[in-house]
């Protein structure tokens, strides 16, 4: 008996100690806006950052109409990303500032038509285009997903927005069901929901263009689709031409399923923009403007990202190429600059900010004249925010259509939580997020109801399309959990080793990776690299117990089809089960936790935590020591079992002595340094800022541990990051109950006696 109560206590400093080992550092959020990896620029092709101060275009910075007199006046408007979002707001960061409830393609709409009026104001024979740059559709929230995304290419329409490329999510169903909503085609019988079938369809008026997708078959642009066009401009008796070119992201694999790109080959983005803007020339076009889902952002002063490296390229295969105005998407943020001689933008997403682009065309050398090309990028701003905007009437009655056409599923009541809460999309700076966290909780404890083995949940960050909406009162909506997962993915299980974990969670951290992932479950510490091609990597993998994982142990991981079918970490992963879809899932979360008498709250954000490498070889040494305890224990424990006899006499004499033998002036000078640990480490719990934990000679043996937790620690800036915690704000008071038994220990030389 006396044998356990020494192992129990052991075990209970062991736990003490991790448990203090892993105190986490406090949550730092980074900037509303998540800086890509910055891109060395080329000492060949300048890029240049572009400002935007103004919230309107009336009043802002553009070239002299009276200057370009005889030249022809040019508008692109243009939008990216909108994935159905037509009545949805959020956080925008345009420019120098962010703007809160953003967005809805109503009032998108009246700030386009101000735009175009401003511009007209200045230049009476001005000519306006009104652009997108994919992703219209895909991904959407349900007021668009539910009709089959019709509601949106109702509202392009009734904005005039005609002219636009592919983005990943057009492939989401194939770019057939893509081309019939374009088209207003009627879905065959049977195929949706009885509301999609009824919907009103209606041609969209949107010309696609798009270079750079080809049918293998015959090489040409699918769906009778143009890899480019040109439109004339006019101003009194003088003409031009503006020619467009789409392209698509070369990273397509990665973004779909397979069976959507079975057909097609996906073309160099630069290389394919070098071959029609030298088509276009040869035709005496020469002002030329490309639509790009390629992502781009400008960040602290600095415009970087996969658009600028395309633009690159471009000029390096082309310097004398004439693209002029390069319409950019995908990375959902915004941006404003120039590279070399090609003005470069990107309005954020989801109808919270647009691009106006104005420039002036001389008819002589049907180019923009140089200087005159002039870029912005506007919000969309609340009614909060500015007052005198009106929604536009003709987009809202499309909107207020499909709302009430959807609203029995949409508005029913699935959750609640406590008014004011909220579960955002916005990343730490461990690029993990709240409702992320949600997401793969959800899956987990999904599973793990219907009776499903499971380790561990693994979703990607693109995979978690927006903030859970949450109404004044606290209740969470059906329409507020499918807009965080809209995708009806199959969420499934499968067996994957220590090892692919490792691959899959350390590809997040190549130079210039996009992808992040959000995990439950599970734990992981990165640190940094010597490698400038793999700056950072996963350094230790932890489960729910805090007990390493095991690089060659096959584990059971949640994910959807869609990554592995799309991610080569995760290839020749074997299927073990279904669990269901993704957007059901994550609403039967919600039931279940209100039928359980729960409320939905925010995560914390403790999952993934940055170590320097002095730190690192700490927690390493922690683990090994923890493992060769518990080997040990394992040992004994055989042992005790093989020679579980009832001791005799004269052990139960020797215990006796030893536990006696101790004088009682001694004694009681180690109980009152005992106390005075015990109250240190209680002193020191109460400290907000700093948790000091300090061991002082007791005994016969002498050990100190620091543990500090700073309220506005940022990674970027210092390299003294604290320990991670292991789950709750304050540290259980087990642990510290536990350090001081690892004191007792120590004072009355407790120890486990080898058995004769």
């Amino acid at each position: 008996m006396k044998n356990h109560r020494r192992v129990l206590i052991g075990s209970l400093a062991s736990a003490a100690l991790m448990s203090l080992f892993l105190v986490n550092n406090g949550s730092v959020k980074a900037d509303e806006v998540v800086q890509p990896n910055q891109v060395q620029q080329s000492s060949q092709v300048k890029v240049t950052t572009n400002q935007d101060n103004a919230k309107k275009p009336n009043n802002d910075q553009w070239a002299n109409p009276a200057d370009y007199k005889n030249d022809i006046p040019v508008q692109v408007l243009g939008i990216n990303d909108l994935h159905g979002n037509i009545d949805t707001t959020g956080k925008a960061y345009v420019g120098r500032g962010m703007h809160y409830n953003a967005g809805n393609a109503a009032r998108l709409s009246s700030y386009l038509n101000n735009a175009e009026k401003d511009f007209k104001d200045k230049n009476p024979e001005g000519n306006t285009f009104r652009v997108e740059a994919g992703d219209m559709v895909g991904a959407s929230p349900a007021t668009s997903s539910l009709l089959q995304d019709e509601p949106t290419m109702k509202s392009l329409k009734a904005m005039n927005v005609n002219i636009g490329t592919l983005g990943n999510h057009e492939f989401d169903e194939g770019l057939g069901e893509f081309d019939r909503i374009v088209e207003g085609k009627a879905p065959q019988k049977g195929q949706f929901n009885q509301e999609e079938q009824n919907y009103p369809h209606e041609n969209s008026n949107l010309q696609i263009v798009i270079s750079n997708v080809i049918n293998k078959k015959d090489q040409t642009v699918p769906f009778n689709w143009q890899p480019y066009l040109t439109k004339e401009v006019k101003a009194g008796d003088k003409s031009s031409k503006v020619g467009f070119i789409g392209v698509v992201t070369a990273d397509m694999p990665k973004l779909t399923f397979a069976k959507n790109l079975k057909d097609y080959q996906i073309l160099d983005p630069a290389e394919t923009i070098a071959k029609y803007d030298h088509i276009l020339q040869n035709q005496g076009v020469n002002a030329i403007v490309v639509l790009a889902h390629t992502g781009v952002s400008t960040y602290k002063g600095k415009t970087s990202g996969e658009a600028v490296d395309i633009l690159k390229k471009l000029y390096k295969i082309d310097p004398n190429n004439s693209v002029d105005l390069y319409v950019a998407a995908h990375s959902h943020q915004y941006a404003n600059g120039t590279v070399g001689r090609t003005k470069i933008v990107q309005a954020n997403k989801f109808s919270m900010a647009y691009d106006d682009a104005i420039g002036y065309i001389d008819p002589k050398t049907n180019d923009f004249v140089n200087g005159s090309l002039v870029t912005h990028v506007y919000p969309v701003m609340s009614p909060r925010e500015d007052k005198l905007t009106k929604a536009d009437p003709k987009v809202e009655a499309i909107i207020k259509d499909a709302e009430n056409r959807t609203s029995k599923i949409t508005n029913s009541v699935i959750g609640k939580t406590t008014p004011g809460t909220e579960i955002s999309t916005s990343l730490n700076d461990n690029k993990e997020n709240a409702v992320g966290d949600l997401v793969v909780d959800a899956q987990l404890f999904e599973a793990k109801k219907k009776g499903i083995q499971a380790d561990f949940a693994i979703t990607n960050g693109g995979g978690v399309r927006s903030n859970l909406n949450i109404e004044s009162d606290g209740s969470i909506k059906w329409k507020s959990a499918q807009a965080v997962q809209p995708f009806n993915n199959q969420i499934q299980v499968f067996n994957l080793t220590g090892k692919q974990i490792y691959d899959v969670l350390n590809s997040q951290y190549v130079k210039d990776g996009e992808r992040y992932y959000l995990v439950s479950g599970m734990r992981y510490a990165y640190t940094d690299t010597d490698d400038p091609s793999h700056p950072q990597k996963v350094a230790v993998m932890l489960d729910s117990t805090g007990k390493q994982i095991d690089l060659n142990k096959t584990y059971r991981v949640i994910t959807s089809n869609y990554l592995v079918d799309s991610t080569a970490e995760f290839k020749g992963a074997k299927k073990v089960a279904d669990v269901g879809i993704d957007t059901d899932l994550f609403v039967d979360y919600f039931k279940d936790q209100t039928a359980a008498g729960k409320l939905i709250l925010a995560p914390e954000l403790n999952r993934k935590f940055y170590l320097t490498k002095p730190q690192l070889a700490e927690l390493l040494n922690k683990l090994k020591q923890e493992a060769q305890a518990s080997k040990q224990n394992t040992v004994n424990n055989k042992l005790d079992e093989k020679n579980s006899q009832p001791a005799n006499k004269t052990d139960k004499l020797v215990n006796r002595v030893d536990e006696t033998k101790v004088s009682e002036p001694e004694r009681s000078k180690k109980t009152a340094a005992v106390a005075k640990v015990v109250y240190v480490i209680y002193k020191a719990k109460k400290d907000e800022n700093t948790l000091k934990v300090v061991n002082e000679t007791v005994g016969k043996s002498s050990s100190s541990a620091i543990f500090t937790r700073s309220k506005n620690l940022n990674r970027n800036e210092s390299k003294k990051a604290s320990l991670p915690k292991t789950g709750a704000e304050n540290v259980s008071w087990i642990s510290w109950l536990g350090l001081a038994l690892t004191s007792l220990v120590s004072v009355f030389g407790l120890g486990i006696k080898k058995r004769k």
